[in-house]
């Protein structure tokens, strides 16, 4: 039996591989240098900032809307970017109206809504007081987070002309109920827009008597 020969150099496996290798050089270096540019983007790329849940409307939603299920929608925030009073849970705000107008997107807080929190925006030493306004205009000046004067016209109960006077001075607004849907905290007057304000006790008492004779009207103050 005659003996094997090797194939010569030129048809062997390791020379067939150099000459594949060498033809397909460009592509093969091209794969590697973007193995190489992928693996150092990796490296380099800062991790993902932590995560925290927050309740966010998914829809616009007016002053005064009780908020149902398809308003809200728990969505994930960069941790940090979001007050601490901000609302986690939708059972927290589901059938409860907003105080003020907001637009989709918008992280919910207590202090947005009706009901056991709105207090939670009044400054220290001060209580929550509905107030009904006497016309669209006031309404619009007393919007939440604005500092108001409410005056009482003197001869409007009556109906006949008559002087004005400052009632309550540099009153945090806190909430609008719009017209048509009666007090929030329950006054059960429907037609009238009432507004929120936050006011030392010596003055709430003032703005009770004076808005049981007639609707006040908003100054802004500068």
């Amino acid at each position: 039996m005659r003996p094997r020969r090797p194939p010569p150099p030129s048809r062997s496996v390791a020379a067939r591989l150099r000459r594949t290798l060498w033809r397909r050089r460009y592509p093969f270096v091209a794969l590697c240098l973007g193995l190489a540019v992928a693996t150092g983007l990796g490296v380099l790329r800062p991790p993902e900032p932590p995560g925290e849940p927050a309740l966010v409307l998914a829809a616009d939603v007016a002053a005064g809307t009780p908020l149902t299920g398809a308003d809200l929608v728990v969505r994930t925030v960069v941790a940090g970017t979001v007050p601490p009073s901000a609302l986690r849970d939708e059972r927290a705000a589901l059938g409860r109206p907003l105080a003020v107008g907001l637009p989709a997107g918008t992280v919910l807080m207590a202090s947005m809504l009706t009901g056991p929190g709105l207090a939670d925006g009044a400054p220290p030493g001060t209580v929550v007081v509905p107030v009904p306004v006497a016309d669209a205009g006031s309404a619009r000046l007393a919007q939440p987070g604005q500092r108001i004067n409410l005056v009482a016209a003197g001869g409007e109960a009556a109906g006949v002309p008559g002087g004005a006077e400052v009632v309550a001075r540099d009153v945090v607004v806190l909430a609008v109920q719009e017209s048509g849907g009666g007090s929030l905290l329950g006054s059960g007057v429907a037609g009238v827009t009432f507004i929120f304000v936050a006011a030392p006790e010596q003055v709430a008492t003032v703005l009770l008597g004076s808005s049981a004779w007639a609707p006040l009207r908003a100054v802004l103050r500068p």
